[in-house]
């Protein structure tokens, strides 16, 4: 749980956070929506790109110490972005000021996705499913739940304290959380691992399931995993619902004023996502040790699909309700394929370098997304035609999905004929 806990630290930077920051920001700043959208963009490529560079790091130093540098780090970036609008007012000679306030958005959202993604989140991942062998599913459920809950409320929430503190002292508060609790609390209960510890890592139950599941029969470093076809399936399909999901609730209040919605109308749509987000964890959760996990590729992206078509009406009930169920669908899936996937694929021993390179490309693709609507609306005067493309390319990544087995395919049969139980289950 308190690995869980510890993955709010995303939650500053990830799209339906920034939401409720992104108006006050760009009015206090004086700057365009589409260069407000550059700057989120190119600090988050940069935070993904050293994404993979932070799981080589958790492997070689452990999740504690990667933990409790990250959580430090993370605080003092927000504490500064609560400031930046006042270091824009200081200005810098020869520099105009609609350069000057993009430098130093991307600079503080650069360390914002590059800590509190790339690093904290990714240790948090890592170090939570080392844990779990049989039960990974049900671990996945409880985190899914969890993680649903802060990042569906935290718009609403946070939305609150700006409205009433400002955005500002908002940031500030949030970056004295970060370095005077989860900093104590990663230093005290953060493990790296079963073994670090002297016992087993859990094995679950022995049904039907359990015995036919095929084991890891090799565990593959982080470069090995990025050489399979499995891999980048996973990970396009991933990067693409987070190239939707963050594109729209990055923009959630602007699209919202575009279909007739207010700007509380179109923060309170997070809500209801959170219950279809909810529900699909705990459903895909109790069957992820069951199935294969392409399937769940195929629910995730047939859902975002709908959710395009929800959102680019949004004002009217029926589509907003497609909208929401498609999204809550699309997330609850997302929230289990990032996790479950990756130690039955390639093994746990070098679960930091994987999740490393998979959270790389879901942040670089989550940096595109907002930027991609963003331009979108600023150049062609709508979002609809960014919806369109992210429209095409769901049909696309479904159809790549359908090949995409578990890689330990190709080491079982030396076991199978040593007379091992696999009988397709992946």
């Amino acid at each position: 749980m308190v690995g869980t806990f510890g993955m709010i630290a995303a939650i500053p930077g990830s799209p339906p956070g920034m939401s409720v920051f992104v108006d006050g920001m760009i009015e206090s700043l004086s700057m365009k929506r589409e260069s407000f959208s550059m700057a989120y963009m190119l600090g988050t490529i940069t935070a993904g790109l050293a994404a993979p560079l932070a799981g080589s790091m958790i492997d070689r130093y452990g999740a504690r110490i990667v933990a409790c540098i990250s959580f430090l780090g993370l605080g003092m970036v927000l504490i500064v972005t609560g400031f930046v609008d006042r270091i824009h007012q200081w200005g810098l000679p020869g520099l105009p000021d609609h350069w000057y306030a993009f430098i130093l958005v991307c600079c503080c959202f650069a360390g914002i996705r590059l800590i509190g993604v790339g690093f904290a989140m990714t240790t948090c991942r890592s170090m939570v499913f080392k844990w779990f062998e049989g039960r990974r599913g049900m671990a996945a459920t409880i985190n899914g739940v969890v993680l649903s809950l802060g990042f569906s409320s935290a718009p609403v929430l946070l939305n609150g304290v700006v409205i009433h503190v400002g955005w500002q002292f908002t940031w500030i508060t949030l970056g004295v959380v970060f370095i005077l609790i989860m900093l104590p609390l990663a230093y005290g209960f953060y493990r790296d691992s079963p073994e670090a510890c002297g016992v087993r890592v859990e094995q679950g139950g022995r049904d039907s399931f359990s015995r036919n599941r095929i084991p890891v029969y090799r565990q593959m470093t982080g470069r090995e995993a990025i050489r399979t076809y499995t891999f980048w399936i996973f990970t396009a399909a991933l990067a693409l619902n987070a190239l939707i999901g963050t594109g729209v609730s990055f923009h959630m209040v602007a699209i919202g004023e575009q279909s007739g919605l207010s700007r509380s109308e179109a923060v309170a749509i997070f809500l209801p996502v959170a219950a279809f987000h909810i529900a699909t964890t705990l459903s895909f959760g109790l069957f992820a040790e069951k199935i294969r996990m392409k399937y769940g590729v195929i629910l995730m992206i047939s859902a975002q699909l709908l959710a395009l078509y929800g959102i680019a009406n949004v004002g009217h009930d029926y589509w907003r309700w497609l909208f929401i169920v498609g999204s809550g669908v699309g997330w609850g899936s997302f929230g289990i394929l990032i996790n479950v996937p990756w130690p039955r694929f390639f093994g746990r021993l070098y679960l930091g370098a994987v999740n490393g390179w998979v959270t790389g490309a879901t942040v670089v693709t989550s940096a595109l997304g907002p930027f991609l609507f963003g331009l979108s609306s600023g150049s062609l005067g709508s979002f609809f035609p960014a919806m369109v493309v992210c429209a095409v390319l769901c049909p696309v990544v479904i159809a790549l999905a359908i090949f995409a087995d578990n890689p330990q395919h190709k080491y079982a049969s030396s076991s199978i004929t040593a007379g091992g139980e696999y009988d397709g289950h992946s």
